[in-house]
């Protein structure tokens, strides 16, 4: 509530302070184009992977989009190698 105010927004929350969710019927109250928005969002992301995937480029891993902002991925082989099998026991784990 505090930041939507310093934001300058409307707070979501009602009036005995509850978020909106499935469980307590408030996502009527979130603007329809927002989840526009994230579909579509969400939508370009698997566009792009699929045509990346389709693309038979030598150097495309499943899941490397090639977007990396905060340069987290390992220059290396042996790192990239070891942080490919962590995200494979991650997803296993998951």
């Amino acid at each position: 509530k505090k930041i939507a105010m310093a934001l300058h927004l409307t707070p979501l929350i009602d009036s005995t302070n509850r978020a909106p969710s499935v469980l307590n019927g408030g996502l009527d109250k979130v603007n329809p184009f927002y989840w526009l928005a994230c579909f579509a969002a969400g939508a370009a992301v698997e566009f792009y992977g699929i045509n990346k995937s389709k693309s038979n480029d030598a150097s495309y891993l499943p899941g490397n989009l090639g977007f990396d902002p905060l340069s987290l991925y390992p220059k290396d082989e042996e790192s990239q190698r070891r942080m490919q099998l962590a995200e494979i026991k991650n997803g296993r784990l998951a």
